[in-house]
């Protein structure tokens, strides 16, 4: 992409911002400390804000100065998007509303790493039965019921069905018929 075109974008991307959040030109100017046709000449590529105005822009808007740029990623762009809408919005919030966003951020933060811990949680390993006495349906169903797949999900009533049979057979063929 070239300068005029990332000018252009960037452009379009402050006078979405602008009106979304219902400000006039002058009055994000004012924000910003520039003059009104700075804003417009940022808006249609003419110019290109420097550092300080990225920053001044982003605080105004809430959102990272990188939301002004083309992103690369299919992925990035999602999850930009969706930061971006979270601060956009919580941003205009008053103070005591966005400790509200905060808490509730921070307890479904909470929630996914308890869940993730509990995913990654290594099943024990304990012995299925006793190789020198005869298999019994009991030990059978015991060692299936414990069963976890690979990622500690337990297993589907159709899976502990295929690994019951897997496992008598395989016993049977080690230890022939008991």
């Amino acid at each position: 992409m070239e300068i005029e075109q990332i000018n252009k974008y960037v452009g379009s991307k402050i006078k979405d911002y602008r009106k979304s959040f219902g400000l006039s030109q002058e009055e994000l100017a004012k924000k910003i400390g520039v003059g009104k046709t700075t804003i417009s000449n940022y808006e249609v590529g003419i110019r290109s804000p420097k550092k300080p105005q990225m920053i001044k822009l982003s605080e105004v808007f809430g959102i990272t100065i990188d939301d002004f740029f083309p992103q690369t990623g299919s992925i990035k762009v999602n999850v930009s998007t969706t930061l971006s809408e979270i601060n956009k919005i919580s941003s205009q919030l008053e103070e005591p509303r966005q400790k509200v966003v905060l808490d509730t951020a921070s307890s479904q933060l909470k929630e996914q790493e308890k869940s993730k811990r509990a995913v990654k949680s290594k099943p024990k390993v304990t012995p299925l039965f006793d190789i020198t006495s005869p298999l019994t349906d009991e030990e059978l169903q015991e060692a299936v019921d414990e069963a976890v797949a690979f990622d500690g999900v337990p297993l589907t009533d159709r899976e502990k069905e295929l690994y019951k049979h897997l496992l008598r057979e395989t016993w049977e063929e080690d230890h022939g018929r008991g």
